[in-house]
């Protein structure tokens, strides 16, 4: 600690702790017995430092442990914190306990990122006390608060601050860490980005840079030094330390024949076995605890620190192995899981091994060690990894396994070294790639589990081409990108009287070239996609769960289709609910081909019985298969690909008419990397905002399925009832105006302030009396790609039937698009049950409306518009519209309309009735 002092520049006063032996101390504080001596010690220790903060009249103080390490460059970051900390502040938590902090909650909305990497929080479960701040107040309220019982110091400040008797912030990420001794593991959620001691002490440069065992080994093949650099790169990323064991090779014939003269593996096989054989004699030979072993063709999951801090908490005193990693898709699925050791809600769970093929990342412990030097000293005819499968079924070896894995092969089409004639295939892939982070070229996940990736392109559309390519690089997919037949082209020829067009001839035939070359080259699989497409953000991690319950049979699978009818029946059992946001269904007419994989079995179904003379365009070729029994089809729902329209990228197959989009994406991966201007969950805004009338739980249900089917998100606002004289009176006492009326002002100014508070750019504000045009996602693509930049109020909805009918619309880039809904100026857009506000917007309307006249909200806002304060536009016909209930009048709607007429306009498709 002194050691570290110095090197950053801190001043220390040593506080001499109580010691856990004091009895009379013990008794004079009154503790309940249950407490044990250490924890007694600790408690009064705390409390004569808060005793000393007031009798020294300290403003504030910071309270250490012994055993810390600090962020190297903690004095600026303190420097920024103290400057951003909210004057009310009692506790701050520059350390904690609790892997779950900050998960839960947001950074403060009012205090601005202290520094690109760390940001405060309220403080919730934090549990530690090695390194917190307390003001004079704090400590004061402590004195006066803190009772003894039966808990600990950190469990008492953890109630009070759940309790909200105390005002308490932490840091994320902490900047301060416990540290602890070599080989024992480092058991805080966190660790440093760049860690003091590790700059001031040789032995500390250890401590965190094994993942809690003693040593890390990586057999490393010198045929191989692009591996090896690979893993350098990533061990500099996590602050790793790597033992790189030289790997016995498989030409070294006297080695392998001297081990194992009489086996039956292969020489490869006999290789990796002896290599591995040679690190358990090493782990013995240097008495380590336990020590993880390697492979060179491997990928962590970038917050591996955190995850193996949870797993050392959880791992069982008698564990042997280890299983990081493995091959085997059911293991976690079909074994028993851990109770008493997971956090049921944390991703990653500790499980009893069943199977766990491949030995890429395994560790082992001691005993465990030993029993497989007694075990593995005569091999068989079996690899080495079946061999420890062997004992792990006879119950020879105690083995856990981590699901899903933390550590992966990063190999797919790639041959491996013990069996180089072989594809793999690894379906277990990360949620957060380290060699993803660093940029580095591998085949992990590029495939989508699949052997292939095809994807049409139309070379008349390079513009589409080159935002998949950006897409490719971003999420490190790797695309074949093949030419598309031309409709104008000799080959998309028709002859008069066929019931084909040039335009289906040349899609179907790309699509049966593209059938032909996964013949010839013999893939198990491949996706097909369109050029058109985009994809859902996450799609690697869902793909991955989709996979494990994709029936083996298949011929055809469906990522993406275009028919409202798909989904019908019973998904596809999933018990385990591996694939919570996703479900498997037979096909039904899964009509488009933009985004479908096809097996090899379902590639030779379709070359028999498909020609280069097609009859039928191509999708209903594949659904007329699938109605017959032919092809064995499967659709994931919702899809995971999407076609995407906008004036600028019209269908080509069907270029005057609309886009048949039943469905859309919850994350837009497109949109993610700025590639698409709309969102598809909040429809190119910021937030949505619903406003309810408590009493109305049918209203409530009716906007959950129209957000559940449309696919965006809606913060739910109750409403002030009527009836609230106390909040009516206070926000507006002398108004005339009726109390449904005031209550109408309170709901949306609250409103416009919390886009204010929340920074929002945008926010769409709506009614729960309302229905949605079905297609209104890409109805709005169009609309953001028209509507000008200085907008501040937008209506989607309205109740004036001479809305646009007295201006022109305004011009958009391209005249004839064939779109139905225009863009005007806005006149006077009575209601407010669907409008949008900018920021702009929002600061106006927070003026005008905190002071309410003698007109309801409609018609003040009308009157802004009017007197050109405010920048307002109509989209006519409007996409959502009051929705009249069963048995409800048109009175019943809180605010009744200025403007007598109301429902003029209809919806093309209401999403209501289509939902039934």
């Amino acid at each position: 600690m002194k050691d570290a002092a110095n090197r950053i520049s801190l001043e220390f006063e040593f506080f001499p702790a109580m010691s856990s032996d004091d009895s009379k101390v013990f008794d004079e504080f009154k503790f309940d017995g249950e407490l044990d001596p250490l924890h007694k010690a600790s408690y009064i220790t705390h409390y004569k430092i808060y005793q000393s903060i007031v009798n020294n009249e300290y403003e504030d103080a910071l309270i250490l442990d012994d055993n810390l390490d600090f962020e190297l460059e903690i004095s600026s970051i303190m420097s920024n914190i103290l400057e951003n900390l909210p004057a009310d502040w009692e506790l701050l938590h520059l350390s904690f306990c609790n892997s779950q902090e900050g998960l839960y909650n947001r950074p403060l909305s009012d205090v601005k990122k202290i520094s690109p990497d760390y940001q405060l929080f309220r403080s919730e479960k934090t549990y530690c006390t090695n390194a917190y701040a307390v003001s004079a107040s704090g400590a004061s309220k402590l004195l006066k608060t803190l009772k003894p019982t039966k808990l600990s110091i950190e469990l008492e400040l953890t109630n009070l601050i759940q309790s909200k008797e105390i005002t308490s912030y932490t840091i994320l990420p902490p900047p301060i860490v416990q540290w602890h001794s070599h080989g024992k593991g480092n058991y805080g959620p966190h660790t440093l980005k760049k860690s003091t001691l590790n700059l001031v002490s040789k032995k500390s440069k250890l401590l965190n840079s094994t993942l809690g065992f003693d040593n890390i080994y990586v057999t490393n093949v010198s045929e191989r030094p692009g591996r090896r650099e690979k893993l350098e790169s990533i061990a500099k990323k996590l602050n790793l330390r790597f033992e790189f064991f030289q790997a016995i090779s498989q030409t070294n014939f006297d080695e392998l024949k001297n081990f194992s003269p009489s086996s039956e593996l292969k020489p490869p096989q006999k290789a990796h076995y002896l290599s591995h054989y040679k690190i358990y004699q090493s782990i013995v030979d240097h008495r380590y605890d336990s020590a993880l072993i390697l492979e060179d063709d491997i990928d962590f999951e970038l917050n591996i620190v955190s995850i193996m801090t949870d797993t050392h908490r959880n791992l069982p005193a008698d564990w042997e192995i280890l299983y990081l990693g493995h091959c085997s898709e059911l293991e976690g699925a079909t074994n028993e899981l851990l109770l008493d050791s997971n956090d049921i809600s944390a991703e990653f769970k500790l499980f009893k091994s069943k199977r766990p093929y491949c030995t890429h990342a395994y560790a082992v412990s001691y005993v465990g060690a030993l029993k497989m030097l007694q075990k593995l000293e005569k091999p068989t005819k079996f690899p080495i990894d079946i061999e420890l499968v062997h004992m792990v079924e006879q119950g020879v070896i105690k083995s856990y396994t981590i699901v899903p894995p933390v550590i992966s092969q990063w190999r797919i089409s790639e041959s491996s070294d013990m069996y180089p004639g072989r594809k793999t295939l690894d379906l277990l892939f990360l949620k957060n790639s380290t060699l993803y982070s660093l940029g580095l070229t591998h085949e992990s996940n590029s495939t989508l589990g699949f052997g292939h990736i095809y994807v049409v392109n139309l070379p008349s559309r390079p513009d589409r081409r080159e935002k998949l390519e950006i897409l490719a690089n971003k999420f490190n997919l790797k695309f074949d990108f093949v030419p598309a037949v031309s409709k104008d082209s000799e080959e998309a020829y028709v002859p008069p009287g066929r019931s084909i067009g040039p335009t289906h001839k040349a899609c179907y035939l790309s699509h049966y070239k593209i059938y032909k070359s996964i013949d010839e080259h013999k893939y198990e699989s491949a996706l097909i996609l369109e050029d058109d497409v985009d994809l859902e953000l996450n799609i690697a991690y869902i793909i991955t769960n989709v996979h494990k319950i994709l029936p083996s049979d298949w011929d055809i699978f469906y990522l993406g289709f275009c028919s409202n009818w798909e989904g019908g029946g019973d998904p596809i059992e999933d018990k385990d609910n591996i694939s919570p946001t996703h479900k498997l269904f037979h096909s039904r007419h899964p009509y488009c081909t933009h985004a479908y994989a096809l097996s090899r079995t379902g590639i030779r179904k379709l070359l028999e019985k498909l020609s280069d003379e097609p009859g039928s365009p191509i999708d209903l070729e594949l659904i007329g298969m699938i109605s017959d029994k032919k092809l064995i089809s499967y659709t994931v729902m919702p899809p995971l690909f999407i076609q995407w329209r906008s004036p600028h990228n019209p269908s080509d197959i069907s270029p005057g008419s609309r886009a048949l989009d039943f469905y859309f994406l919850k994350t837009s991966a497109l949109h993610f990397i700025g590639l698409l201007r709309e969102s598809n969950t909040s429809l190119g805004f910021n937030h949505i905002y619903a406003i309810n009338q408590p009493d109305r739980k049918d209203r409530r249900g009716k906007l959950d399925s129209l957000s559940t089917r449309l696919y965006f998100g809606l913060d739910i606002v109750d409403a002030v009832s009527e009836n609230d004289t106390k909040k009516l009176d206070k926000f507006s006492p002398k108004s005339q105006l009726k109390p449904s009326e005031r209550a109408a002002y309170i709901d949306h100014y609250n409103i416009y302030k919390s886009i204010i508070d929340s920074k929002y750019g945008s926010a769409l504000i709506l009614e729960d009396n309302i229905d949605i045009e079905l297609n209104i996602s890409p109805i709005m693509t169009d609309v953001h790609q028209s509507l000008p930049s200085d907008w501040e109020m937008l209506y989607l909805g309205h109740c004036n039937n001479l809305e646009g009918k007295s201006s022109e619309p305004l011009i958009v880039k391209n005249k004839d698009n064939g779109i139905n809904y225009k863009l005007f100026k806005s006149k006077k857009p009575y209601c407010t049950y669907a409008y949008a506000v900018s920021h702009a917007g929002a600061l106006k309307l927070l003026e005008t409306v905190g002071k309410p006249t003698t007109l309801p909200l409609d018609q003040e806002l009308v009157n802004m518009i009017q007197a050109g304060k405010i920048k307002s536009y109509t989209l006519i016909p409007p996409i959502i519209v009051h929705w009249q209930f069963p048995n409800e009048s048109p009175e019943s709607s809180k605010v009744k309309s200025s403007d007598e007429t109301s429902d003029f306009y209809t919806l093309t498709n209401s999403t209501i009735k289509f939902i039934g």
